[in-house]
């Protein structure tokens, strides 16, 4: 009984796929938006494939094997460049499954209680077989799109790599920009998006979890970083994203900063951290608005600044702090010594330092914030002046005092030798 019905199902295999790419059309978004030579030709003989393998199993009793599915993994791999969702073509297999079976059913004498049986006992190699043209198609799909983003990324890169270096006028960039479909702007902001883990020319490898950090990263300034001139270019170098945001007018530039406020929200709970370049116009000075931009993040990452935007205008004093020689100098002359004064008597005099700097270098202000006297922060200052030989209320050795703090805040564990209370 089960030969006969498969018997009269092979007689109309062709009229079957006819009547799945009907149901694709009716059901699918992306096959009812499709052309009639994609539908009638493609799609239907990707369908007629299965069916003829699907029979041909059916009528030998032998279960199917993946290498007959060959075609469906093909097919898949072309729904990537046909403008066809992996969503869209697993909806369309599971569509041909009931196609399928409905058949099964029309082809079966309800009144014949064998006939009834056999199309029972076929449900089973059907769902299986249904089940490894799935998988097929999924694999199909995603190989072919883990290409097409391998591809892409690489041009992406190529394409940042170019900018940054201040190729931006040469045929090479115009030719990699045509084939990612970008827009070239003539001025950039440039945003850079890290983890608190090195970056790559820092360290050989990263570890998973923190790339897919970095790729829901790449996603969220795609969904949040929309200019309205150009086109954004977003990719990964040395393991941070990189965004190139096009700009004409000063206006387009507030509009970018929100942009990028948002997206710093956004991917704070994946622990990254957001830096923005200052506003330069030309592609010449886009290797400028790229280090400063790095040099943003970098400080985000090690001030801990998560959640929220840093600009590299901001942080101008911090950057120049960190790349002098004479850091070290600046901290033994300032805060080092008060800090293993904090850490030996148990005072606080570091967080008098903060609080006399926070408060515009106002006595009463200061020891308002600390809940003290004002004389006890007097009195705090002159001992900061016996310790370190600078007197906190002189211009150049309060700039000096303020040097001190910004550099242990960019060293984070500096001042946790500081404890306690006076």
């Amino acid at each position: 009984m089960m030969r006969v019905i498969v018997g009269r199902l092979s007689g109309q295999l062709e009229a079957i796929a006819q009547r799945m790419v009907e149901r694709y059309r009716e059901e699918i978004v992306d096959y009812k938006l499709a052309d009639h030579d994609f539908l009638y030709r493609d799609v239907y003989g990707i369908s007629l494939a299965g069916l003829q393998v699907a029979v041909a199993n059916l009528e030998s009793g032998r279960p199917p094997i993946s290498e007959e599915f060959e075609a469906i993994h093909a097919g898949a791999a072309r729904r990537v460049h046909q403008a066809v969702s992996l969503d869209s073509f697993l909806h369309a297999v599971r569509l041909w499954g009931q196609v399928l079976w409905q058949t099964v059913l029309s082809c079966t004498d309800r009144e014949n209680a064998a006939e009834r049986e056999a199309a029972l006992t076929l449900v089973a190699p059907i769902m299986e077989h249904v089940d490894l043209l799935s998988v097929s198609a999924s694999r199909g799909y995603l190989e072919e799109l883990q290409a097409v983003w391998s591809d892409r990324e690489v041009v992406t890169q190529d394409l940042l790599e170019a900018l940054i270096a201040g190729d931006g006028d040469s045929e090479r960039v115009r030719r990699l920009a045509r084939s990612l479909r970008v827009r070239l702007g003539q001025s950039y902001l440039v945003v850079v998006a890290r983890t608190d883990e090195p970056p790559i020319e820092e360290m050989p490898d990263q570890s998973l979890a923190n790339r897919a950090v970095l790729h829901r990263v790449i996603e969220g300034a795609r969904g949040r970083l929309r200019p309205r001139t150009g086109s954004l270019l977003v990719g990964m170098r040395h393991g941070e994203v990189v965004a190139l945001y096009p700009f004409e007018h000063a206006s387009e530039v507030e509009v970018a900063l929100e942009a990028c406020s948002v997206l710093a929200r956004d991917v704070a709970a994946a622990g990254a951290s957001v830096g923005v370049s200052g506003c330069h116009r030309g592609l010449a000075s886009l290797g400028v608005s790229y280090s400063e931009a790095v040099e943003a993040a970098a400080i985000a990452v090690v001030t801990g600044a998560q959640g929220r935007l840093v600009a590299f205008d901001e942080v101008l004093i911090d950057s120049i702090v960190r790349s002098s020689r004479h850091a070290e100098r600046i901290l033994d002359d300032t805060v080092t010594p008060l800090l293993a004064y904090d850490a030996q008597h148990h005072s606080e005099l570091i967080a008098t330092l903060r609080a006399f700097v926070d408060a515009g270098f106002n006595i009463t202000k200061s020891a308002e914030s600390l809940s003290v006297h004002p004389n006890t922060v007097v009195y705090r200052l002159r001992r900061i002046r016996k310790i370190t030989g600078r007197d906190p209320h002189m211009p150049d050795d309060l700039l000096l005092f303020q040097l001190g703090l910004k550099l242990i805040q960019l060293t984070p564990g500096r001042d946790q030798m500081t404890t306690g209370g006076l």
